[in-house]
């Protein structure tokens, strides 16, 4: 009886000894986009993804996210020489978080909520041609999942895992696809807690 309980303090501790954090992860995203006509086409990228959370339970969490989701570079030749379609987005928004405790140092959280992705697209149609910038900004779906080891009572080790998926309505001379296309970002970061 004192074994189980003596457990279960541990576990509820390391979910609810903090209710404040604050974590910053490097990150690797590859989209699932379609390049049209393209020669090159680059998926993937690096970025970086900002969370600040507040625990208003000793399982749930509010999560405001940032997050540069990095670009996509499409390039074909044409008769205009080298055309180039480049597409950054970028990401604000709002998360709930269920966290559980795997034992006093491991903590696993699945997470659900919404972006507003800002699509920025810029287009070069070749030699002499200059470039042509359009953005656009939707809410999207995003969910997550991530898996911390405590290295201290006040900082963690976050391995994680988010997925979104955003409509990118490029112009219509761009090399890449139309439609909705997901990412898939991995990344690796601290977290403090206040």
């Amino acid at each position: 009886m004192g074994l189980v309980s003596g457990a279960q303090a541990q576990l509820s501790s390391l979910a609810s000894a903090k209710v404040f954090s604050l974590g910053l992860a490097a990150t690797a995203t590859q989209w699932q986009v379609d390049c049209i006509g393209s020669t090159a086409c680059d998926r993937q990228d690096s970025g970086w993804r900002l969370t600040g959370a507040w625990q208003f339970a000793p399982q749930g969490a509010l999560e405001l996210v940032a997050a540069e989701q990095g670009r996509i570079r499409a390039e074909a030749l044409g008769s205009t020489g080298l055309k180039t379609s480049d597409l950054r987005v970028r990401g604000a928004g709002v998360n709930v978080a269920w966290l559980m405790p795997l034992d006093a140092d491991w903590l696993f959280t699945a997470r659900v909520g919404a972006l507003a992705n800002r699509v920025r697209f810029i287009e070069n149609a070749g030699v002499g041609a200059t470039d042509e910038s359009t953005s656009r900004t939707r809410t999207d779906p995003a969910v997550g999942l991530g898996l911390s080891w405590r290295l201290s009572p006040n900082l963690s080790l976050d391995g994680r895992y988010d997925w979104t998926s955003t409509r990118l309505a490029p112009p219509s001379a761009s090399l890449l696809g139309g439609g909705s296309a997901g990412s898939h970002q991995w990344g690796l970061g601290l977290t403090g807690y206040f």
